[in-house]
């Protein structure tokens, strides 16, 4: 199973992070044709689908932003879980082991990728293989520091990691 962050990592929301800071998600869902999908995640997420690799997505947003992305897209995302459906966010492990429950993976089959430490803790305390996400990054340096088992700059070199090993 491959589990991904949103913001960031999916989907440059730098144009909405005070929108984001507001929590004002009806106005950010509003903007998601103005929001870009970094380049190669559409063809990185259809050829993992196609693998009969199981996608999700954690986040701290409310579902209904990625939702509203994965309809737009027609992304083959079938696990969403968002601020709403848990009780403690990231770094509690408790959105991606929800995910992983719902997905009946493991910890062994399972990566996720994101681009703040916090995510790397994530993947830690779920016992998951840490992916860090640097493309969306001005600064990657954070993400070095927390040591993801690994770290790609470019979604080519997440997606050349990801066919092999997945």
């Amino acid at each position: 199973m491959v589990i991904f962050d949103f913001d960031l990592t999916l989907v440059d929301t730098r144009p909405v992070e005070a929108l984001r800071a507001a929590r004002k998600w009806k106005a950010i869902t509003a903007r998601i044709a103005d929001l870009k999908v970094f380049d190669g995640i559409h063809e990185l997420l259809r050829e993992l689908h196609s693998q009969e690799q199981m996608l999700g997505i954690v986040t701290k947003s409310p579902d209904m932003v990625p939702r509203a992305f994965i309809r737009l897209y027609s992304w083959p995302i079938d696990i969403v879980v968002g601020y709403h459906q848990v009780k403690r966010v990231k770094p509690d492990p408790e959105g991606l082991l929800l995910a992983m429950k719902t997905a009946k993976a493991t910890s062994e089959n399972t990566f996720y990728v994101g681009d703040q430490p916090e995510d790397t803790q994530t993947s830690r305390a779920a016992n998951v293989t840490a992916i860090g996400a640097g493309w969306g990054l001005s600064d990657p340096r954070l993400l070095e520091k927390s040591e993801p088992d690994h770290l790609f700059m470019t979604v080519s070199e997440l997606r050349d990691f990801l066919v092999k090993h997945g």
